[in-house]
């Protein structure tokens, strides 16, 4: 179960119980249940994470077939993940202005 935290209010957000969502222009955008205010992820963050999960997953690729030798495919997969996680952590939510 993934859990968001409004940017406005701080109030924990399910995204399963989540008011509304909705896609626009690529971007996933979700509403707070309790003040109603709409927040997405920054574009370049998103771009960065699915860089950090393609790293992760032709790493796993080059891992599984060996290719490249025994240390650069799992340490590429690595170093994609923590790319990716460290994206999904640091980088807040930003308020939808429209």
């Amino acid at each position: 179960m993934k859990i968001l935290e409004c940017p406005v209010c701080k109030h924990k957000v399910n995204l399963k119980l989540a008011a509304a969502t909705k896609k626009v222009n690529g971007i996933f955008m979700l509403q707070c249940a309790n003040c109603q205010q709409w927040s997405h992820e920054n574009q370049k963050a998103v771009v960065v994470k699915n860089l950090g999960l393609l790293m992760l997953l032709g790493g796993s690729v080059m891992g599984y077939f060996q290719l490249g030798g025994i240390i650069s495919g799992p340490m590429l997969a690595f170093i994609g993940g923590l790319i990716a996680l460290a994206t999904q952590l640091a980088i807040p939510r930003t308020l939808h202005t429209p």
